[in-house]
């Protein structure tokens, strides 16, 4: 099996300034600090609001009840097209 690939180089002056960034990323240990939610990364404001993704994998987990509960009603309801928004959260279905 073949994957379709799509590469692309960036402009010299932009990749150096990338990988200066890349570099500084890791000699501040900034990546361990994201994962911390470290807010002074960026603004030191509001960032504790869009920082959840970094949790969303146990989120979900532990909310892995609900999700099978919308799975089996969803099923058998025989939706065929869905558009799903939110805020992320999970709430008991009514």
């Amino acid at each position: 099996m073949s994957l379709n690939r799509l590469a692309y180089k960036l402009p010299k002056e932009l990749n150096t300034e990338v990988a200066a960034s890349l570099e500084e990323w890791k000699n501040s240990n900034k990546v361990a600090r994201l994962w911390q939610k470290d807010a002074s990364l960026w603004s030191n404001t509001d960032e504790n609001k869009w920082l959840g993704w970094l949790t969303i994998t146990e989120t979900q987990l532990a909310n892995l009840d609900t999700l099978k509960q919308l799975a089996a009603e969803v099923k058998k309801s025989k939706i065929q097209t869905c558009a799903a928004a939110g805020n992320g959260r999970i709430e008991p279905l009514p």
